[in-house]
């Protein structure tokens, strides 16, 4: 959250192509700033006087608000502000998103609030939700662009995406129908995607691109797996505890945050996160490079104590990190016309789905309130600036 410097046009962000870092994605220099503390509140002590203009930008998704007028010497209190619903509010990151038969990971952003007019076919333009299809996921109306053709089939068409979300297939990865089994090249771009600065979220199936290949040689491995379904059961919910130590013992900053925003947004029940469709695929987290921020809680006699959602800053061991890595057994949804008892289900069974069209209104569930955090947490500029459970710095770019 910045006062803008009239004289310091804020950068076309558009433009930016995938990169480490992020001082190129603010302005040379702004008059006054915050941050946002979980609830959303912030507090700009030394805003100047008189009418002026406040952004709201986390990454690459930004939006500017003028015509804010500041009374010197009081309390001067702003009305609701809220990041881009679309381009024509602001700017948003370039998302692919890959689909899967057995999540529904797509319609997070259009629930999140993202408007449905941000949902284009593959690489196509006019939008910034970029549709590619994996086994039997959901297509857009005007048709679908198979994964492991037109998204990572190459470097090239990997980086042309600020973020890339993986849904389950419901089967280890391939990309399309039948598609293309996982193999050294397809991992190898995703490593040289993350280690540039791209942001990728893999969900269930996809350890495919982690328990073989490049990001299983050291020093790059990331945990060890258990390959396979891994289903609790899918008619009940089970406890998750949030991570809000490190595994040396230090306080996890990210972790007291996510805490603290799932519990400002009732998503907690008796302090932990209850998830349905849940899965467990991490044998063990190699913890000097990976992060764990939700497990099963121990009581669930299955999988105690199993790694929910964790994070990796790449390239891996560096001292200053580009991109970051995220792998979630977390699931939006049981897949076409499956979820939670009482929650609308996204596109009728059998698929596949159109989207997003298709996809259910209703109140974001306990774990896409956790997901939603997820996303913002991935786009943000932290992981550029700071490893994973440290504070950011006290000063913007």
């Amino acid at each position: 959250m910045f006062v803008p410097d009239p004289n310091a046009p804020l950068p076309n962000l558009d433009d930016l192509p995938v990169s480490c870092g992020c001082r190129q994605l603010f302005p040379t220099s702004v008059l006054a700033f915050d941050s946002t503390d979980p609830t959303g509140h912030f507090e700009i002590s030394c805003a100047p006087p008189g009418p002026i203009s406040l952004v709201v930008q986390t990454g690459k998704w930004r939006r500017q608000y003028d015509g804010i007028v500041v009374t010197a010497n009081q309390t001067n209190t702003v009305p609701m502000l809220t990041l881009p619903a679309n381009s024509s509010q602001g700017s948003l990151p370039n998302i692919a998103i890959s689909t899967g038969a057995a999540d529904s990971l797509e319609c997070l952003p259009f629930r999140v609030g993202v408007s449905a007019s941000e949902y284009v076919m593959g690489s196509a333009t006019g939008g910034h939700i970029h549709i590619y299809t994996g086994h039997g996921g959901a297509v857009t109306a005007q048709g679908s662009a198979e994964s492991d053709q037109t998204l990572w089939d190459s470097q090239a068409d990997l980086n042309q995406h600020d973020v890339v979300l993986l849904s389950c297939e419901g089967q280890e990865t391939t990309g399309g129908n039948p598609g293309t089994p996982m193999n050294s090249t397809f991992q190898t771009y995703l490593m040289d995607y993350v280690n540039a600065g791209g942001r990728a979220f893999a969900s269930h199936f996809h350890y495919a691109w982690f328990n073989t290949g490049p990001f299983n040689t050291a020093p790059n491995q990331l945990a060890t797996w258990i390959t396979g379904a891994q289903q609790l059961d899918d008619t009940a919910s089970f406890p998750a505890d949030i991570d809000t130590t490190l595994s040396g013992g230090a306080v996890f900053t990210g972790g007291l945050a996510l805490e603290a925003w799932l519990d400002g947004v009732g998503a907690l029940a008796n302090n932990q996160l209850p998830i349905w469709f849940a899965r467990y695929n991490v044998r063990a987290l190699l913890e000097a490079q990976s992060t764990e921020w939700i497990h099963l809680d121990d009581s669930v006699s299955l999988a105690p104590s199993a790694t929910q959602y964790f994070s990796a800053d790449t390239p891996v061991g560096a001292s200053v990190p580009c991109g970051r890595i995220d792998y979630s057994d977390l699931h939006v949804s049981g897949g076409p016309g499956v979820n939670a008892p009482g929650v609308p289900p996204d596109y009728p069974a059998g698929g596949p789905g159109i989207v997003p069209d298709g996809c259910a209104s209703h109140p974001l569930t306990p774990q896409e309130d956790a997901l939603e955090f997820m996303l913002f947490e991935l786009t943000s500029c932290l992981p550029d600036l700071v490893p994973v459970g440290e504070p950011p710095p006290p000063s913007m770019p």
